[in-house]
């Protein structure tokens, strides 16, 4: 039961702050993973299965054949350290998509 509720928790936390204009956005494989995975728990399929079309395969349709290191899919060109140059663009954090396929297919391939 605690476990539901953080998992409810974190899904709505993270739902509200990806609306708020204010806000930095989530830029990160890292926080996206744990975004889809709290959608997935909660039930939110469908939402969480556009989340991963949106990010990963926003990656994809920029001509990625790995996943980097962070994404902004408003600002594709986005770098945290000054220079994109300096990004990752084969990093391990952004894996991601594997594991919650091979732990979710079933309620990734209804949303």
């Amino acid at each position: 039961m605690k476990k539901a509720l953080a998992w409810i928790l974190a899904a709505a936390l993270l739902d509200r702050a990806a609306r708020q204009d204010d806000l930095v956005g989530v830029t990160t494989p890292y926080l996206y993973h744990h975004y889809v995975q709290a959608l997935l728990e909660c039930g939110e399929t469908r939402c969480a299965a556009r989340a991963l079309r949106r990010y990963w395969g926003g990656m994809i349709q920029r001509g990625a054949d790995t996943f980097w290191e962070l994404f902004d899919p408003e600002d594709p060109l986005a770098s945290p350290y000054g220079s994109r140059m300096a990004n990752s663009y084969c990093h391990a954090w952004s894996c991601t998509p594997a594991y919650l396929l091979r732990q979710y297919g079933e309620l990734l391939r209804e949303g």
